[in-house]
């Protein structure tokens, strides 16, 4: 509770001493279409197609159109030093037009502080009611019973980023997650810890690339998360190492349209999950490892100084390694996502 209170107190009193108050917030409105919207093996999908077993499925069909609303509440301001802080309130919602079993929201609440032109620091957290997984046995069921497969989750994340020059630009990124499952699969609540760095470069005025590498660790509770775990047949641990690398190309005003630059954007992004598992009956994790590409790209385009639209297209695939080939089987999956929105500053 005291470090509680000692927050609470920075936190008023940097209020109490900011001047220049400005309030301004933005609507973003989104609609996208998903070809596989629980990231389904082909082996789930023909499953699911084949109508045989209706109590594995939730779905209406496996794909969806998700319509998407975000509203955002800033506060900028500045302290007595004359450095810009930036408050930011956001709520987004997801609604599923077939699986409204799928409707989701989130709430993240932002802190920017500017310390410098070179130099400035970011504080996010966001919090997910119920993430949405996909349908499997509890270990805790003696009988063939398929429960949903839920969570809630915690994220905190911290950044620095500091400009060298114009060319340069370096930050450091630490994140710490905590996800708590719901009561038939609480083996798999974790906490997670992510370090990653990343350099922007810009070596001309039309390209800028973007490239970062992270490590991250998954902590899963196991055989914690029993009172008696050795009346559990099957410990599943799913704790995880992974390596993650991201390069994006950003290309401001290639092209123009009605004398106002269109920016474009290519990213690929490369995760290599080690699964931990020690115990062989737990064949899901054991000796497994998953590599995660995503391709995407987006176009922007900034009708005037409050609206502007954006266009993206995303490819997801996973590729599963395993001594068990059932596993590669239901675990391998792909997908594409591809959407357009629209942003409104107030």
């Amino acid at each position: 509770m005291r470090k509680y209170l000692i927050i609470l107190i920075i936190v008023l009193t940097s209020s109490l001493a900011a001047q220049n108050f400005t309030f301004y917030s933005n609507i973003t409105l989104e609609t996208k279409y998903s070809s596989n919207i629980l990231n389904l093996s082909q082996s789930d999908l023909d499953r699911f197609e084949s109508g045989n077993e209706p109590n594995k499925f939730s779905l209406e069909t496996s794909d969806d159109l998700i319509t998407s609303a975000k509203v955002e509440l800033n506060l900028k301001h500045r302290l007595i030093a004359g450095h810009t802080q930036i408050n930011r309130i956001a709520v987004k919602y997801n609604k599923f037009l077939k699986n409204d079993f799928e409707d989701n929201y989130y709430v993240e609440y932002a802190l920017k502080q500017y310390l410098s032109k070179k130099l400035n620091f970011g504080m996010y957290y966001y919090y997910h009611p119920e993430i949405y997984v996909n349908r499997y046995d509890s270990v805790l069921d003696n009988e063939n019973v398929f429960r949903d497969f839920t969570y809630s989750k915690n994220n905190y994340i911290g950044k620095v980023n500091y400009t060298l020059n114009p060319k340069y630009q370096f930050n450091y990124k630490f994140a710490f997650s905590q996800l708590f499952y719901n009561e038939y699969f609480t083996e798999y609540d974790a906490e997670n810890i992510e370090n990653g760095l990343g350099i922007r470069i810009t070596p001309a005025s039309w390209i800028r690339i973007n490239t970062s590498y992270a490590y991250k660790y998954s902590n899963a509770k196991a055989e914690d998360a029993f009172i008696n775990p050795q009346l559990v047949a099957i410990i599943k641990d799913a704790s995880y190492q992974a390596d993650i690398f991201d390069l994006s190309l950003y290309f401001p005003a290639v092209i123009s349209l009605y004398s106002k630059p269109v920016n474009f954007n290519l990213g690929a992004k490369y995760e290599h999950l080690y699964f931990q598992a020690e115990n062989q009956l737990d064949e899901y994790h054991y000796g497994r490892d998953d590599k995660i590409v995503t391709f995407d790209t987006d176009a922007k385009y900034k009708i005037n100084d409050n609206i502007s639209l954006e266009y993206y297209y995303k490819y997801k695939f996973r590729n599963t390694g395993s001594p068990y080939t059932n596993v590669v089987t239901d675990k391998e999956y792909n997908l594409y996502e591809t959407g357009i929105s629209i942003s409104l500053s107030l």
